[in-house]
């Protein structure tokens, strides 16, 4: 009797077990952009009904195995990580965004070291990392609600999911089974030297394909499911190239993953997606389409394996119960970590909170791009915490001061000569207000100066920004032998510019910015007006002092401080000048007079770039130069092209004293044409025309200056570039074609940027 009951017992479980069918558990594999083939073979699942009762994964997997889990459907899932602003992946270096108001003028720099002197000289040694900080905001807005309704409990969403991370510290991998489950999905994907690490209860956590990329251990350890389903995106790394850095960083750190899967309790999906490497997220369409072929392909065997399936609208019954219980994301509190009272005030100010009682989700995106670009943080991460008892939010915003101190380096070398080295120094205070003072020099054979600037920002939804300035400059185009462009001119020319500036400045949203100030300024030309004189000679001397008001607008999103290929930029400007002009005739100036003279006049200006993207790989750009202004004729010509505004669109340009591209008013236009060749590399056509207002003249005495007849003279400039840009610095080579006397054509190569501090004269 006893015994016909056991087998009763026996026979109404087993075919319980029938009828519920077999419990499912989907491992997906980490894999970088690689891993977005998941999504294909989650949607070849849900398309022939295969259960998914578990997801495990790690890395790349982890976040789309945890939006599955949160009751995102593969095709909302694909949407969401196809959007440019969800996988935005960009490259921290020294060209980072910050508010516009807060940037730094372009200068020579290719490196900026942070160092501190609390417990001695100390330099962190900077390196390239990927830039995860809206990824951050954009996942923390997909899975808070998702956490909130599962009480912070991964078993209870939509599927029980789990996700691995590597503890460096005890070299131990860690599963994550409950709490934020952003958090622990950005640990898992947290590629060591990539991307910067996050800290959860005090550890340190990486990428968990450190240790296990392919965790079906771990799943049969946390689930124990009758059959596991993997999804394999990458083959381990090749053989470590001793020559080859990255190669010996990813064979140090990452462990050899076993993908093999017991095919007596599993179905292996393998996705072929190429040879290149895992970052190439310009091509995760195609390895979706990967992966869904590659699932579709084994479907039939799979279905062999799993004979009970679930249907369409048990699926989509589950997902929407889930979604129901998700509450509303509105923010009613907003607190700060890692930073003091004083500094908390200072945020609050610029992010405009204490005006507005709440946010949704919306509001909070802009106002944490508003954060993550503030030149006092250098890492933010967000976190929504649900309280079940006031059914709001509390948004916690954990900030990493940026370092107050650092030096830059950079500088110049061309095959022309001109050779310029850069050191700039940088030091920030933030209270309730941020302070920023900066100091520089520029040192070499055309090019030196000393610069330094303080600036004090007030904060408040549309902060005041007041900044000091000076600059003391040389240009020295004697040293500069004409290797290229051979002419006439004279060639012993400094031109000497002096300036303190006071301004206010008001941001006009967030790229750009109002200025209106006042400088006094102080212009010192030493010349001849030809190329006759010995070392007995003395030159002409032209000196002028000026009070200048001005007012500009401008606005920026290039992508380089040199050789943009995308983005926009605007300068408009109006300067006054009121001043005086002192002039001295050198020995070799006989008949010229002394020239004192007050000199009124005023400069408007009109500079305009942008770059947009016409073909895969190729970019196109135009710019545009106007300067309008009365100045006036001087008593000399070479003094009078000196006061003049120059045009200086190529690099060549602007080391070279150049009269045929010099006027009062003019007008410039340029056509650039990009190829991008690679990653690194780009092929840049460049045409120029210059199209003075009224030349600068020589009399037929071959000694006045006069003004041509109006629109009476053009020129036209061009450059074919190659350009590199490696990990510091650019490189080119250029074929260089000047439409002036001489000789036209010329050849340059240069290492670095060839950027000069500010002018306030030559905008």
């Amino acid at each position: 009797m006893n015994w016909f009951r056991l087998n009763l017992l026996y026979c109404v479980f087993f075919f319980l077990n029938i009828a519920q069918g077999q419990q499912v558990a989907v491992v997906l594999s980490g894999g970088g952009a690689k891993a977005f083939s998941h999504i294909g073979v989650l949607m070849a699942l849900e398309e022939n009904d295969i259960p998914i009762d578990y997801v495990v994964g790690n890395s790349m997997g982890a976040l789309i195995g945890a939006l599955y889990a949160s009751g995102y459907s593969p095709v909302e899932i694909q949407a969401m990580l196809t959007d440019p602003a969800f996988i935005s992946l960009n490259k921290l270096n020294d060209e980072r965004k910050v508010r516009f108001y807060q940037h730094k003028e372009p200068n020579a720099s290719f490196a900026s070291f942070p160092f501190y002197i609390q417990n001695g000289l100390r330099f962190d040694i900077p390196f390239k990392r990927y830039d995860l900080q809206y990824v951050d905001f954009k996942m923390m807005s997909a899975f808070a609600t998702a956490t909130a309704a599962a009480n912070y409990q991964f078993d209870s969403l939509m599927v029980p999911f789990r996700c691995v991370a590597a503890d460096i510290d005890s070299s131990n991998l860690v599963v994550f089974r409950d709490g934020n489950l952003a958090k622990a999905v950005r640990a898992s994907m947290t590629f060591p030297l990539f991307i910067r690490p996050v800290e959860i209860k005090g550890k340190m956590l990486f990428d968990g394909g450190m240790y296990n990329n392919f965790p079906v251990d771990i799943t049969f350890e946390e689930f124990n499911p009758d059959f596991i389903i993997g999804s394999k995106a990458v083959r381990n790394f090749s053989k470590a190239n001793p020559d080859d850095l990255v190669s010996l960083l990813q064979n140090m750190l990452m462990q050899k993953a076993n993908y093999t899967i017991d095919s007596a309790v599993g179905f292996l999906i393998e996705t072929t997606c190429g040879d290149e490497g895992i970052f190439h997220f310009s091509r995760i369409q195609e390895y979706i389409d990967s992966g869904y072929v590659a699932a579709t392909r084994m479907m039939p065997e799979l279905k062999k394996r799993l004979p009970h399936s679930h249907s369409k609208a048990s699926k989509a019954e589950l997902r929407q119960k889930f979604t129901a219980k998700k509450p509303n994301a509105y923010v009613n509190k907003v607190k700060f970590l890692g930073v003091n009272d004083a500094q908390q005030q200072y945020f609050q100010q610029i992010l405009g909170l204490k005006k507005q009682p709440g946010f949704n989700l919306e509001t909070i995106d802009h106002l944490f791009v508003k954060l993550h670009r503030n030149e006092n943080v250098k890492s933010v991460y967000p976190s929504l915490i649900y309280y079940p008892h006031s059914k709001g939010n509390e948004l916690e915003l954990e900030i990493n001061l940026a370092d107050p101190l650092a030096v830059d380096i950079g500088g110049y070398i061309s095959s022309s000569g001109v050779n310029e080295g850069y050191v700039g120094l940088d030091y920030m205070r933030l209270g309730k207000t941020a302070k920023h003072f900066s100091a520089s020099a520029n040192f070499g054979t055309f090019y030196n100066s000393v610069a330094g600037s303080a600036r004090i920002e007030f904060p408040a939804k549309t902060p005041l920004i007041i900044q000091a300035h000076f600059s003391t400059s040389r240009k020295n185009y004697f040293s500069n032998a004409r290797y290229f462009f051979e002419d006439q001119f004279p060639a012993y020319i400094l031109l000497d510019e002096n300036y303190f500036e006071l301004a206010g400045i008001v941001p006009a949203k967030q790229n750009g910015l109002f200025t209106l100030g006042f400088s006094n300024l102080n212009l010192n030309f030493r010349y001849y007006q030809d190329n006759y004189f010995s070392r007995n000679d003395t030159s002409d001397v032209s000196n002028f002092y000026f009070a200048t008001p001005f007012i500009e607008y401008e606005y920026e999103t290039l992508n380089r401080k040199q050789f943009a290929s995308r983005g926009r930029y605007l300068l408009m400007g109006l300067n006054t000048y009121f001043g005086t002009e002192h002039t001295i005739p050198g020995s070799k100036s006989e008949g010229s007079m002394e020239v004192k003279r007050d000199l009124n006049f005023y400069s408007l200006v009109v500079r305009y770039q942008q770059y947009w993207k016409i073909a895969s790989l190729v970019n196109m750009g135009i710019s545009f130069d106007l300067d309008v202004s009365n100045k006036p004729v001087l008593s000399n010509y070479v003094s009078s092209l000196l006061l003049s505004s120059p045009f200086e669109p190529l690099e060549i340009m602007k080391t070279k004293f150049l009269e045929s591209y010099r006027a009062p008013s003019s007008g410039g236009f340029g056509l650039i044409t990009i190829f991008e060749l690679n990653r690194q590399f780009e092929l840049r056509i460049n045409g120029y025309l210059y199209v003075p207002y009224q030349k600068i003249i020589l009399a037929d005495n071959g000694r006045t200056p006069l003004l041509s007849e109006p629109f009476s003279h053009h020129n036209v400039a061009a450059s074919t570039q190659l350009v590199y840009h490696p990990p510091i610095g650019v490189i080119s080579a250029s074929v260089n074609y000047l439409d002036q006397q001489g000789q036209k054509f010329g050849f340059l190569l240069n290492l670095g940027y060839l950027l000069f501090n500010k002018s306030r004269f030559y905008r």
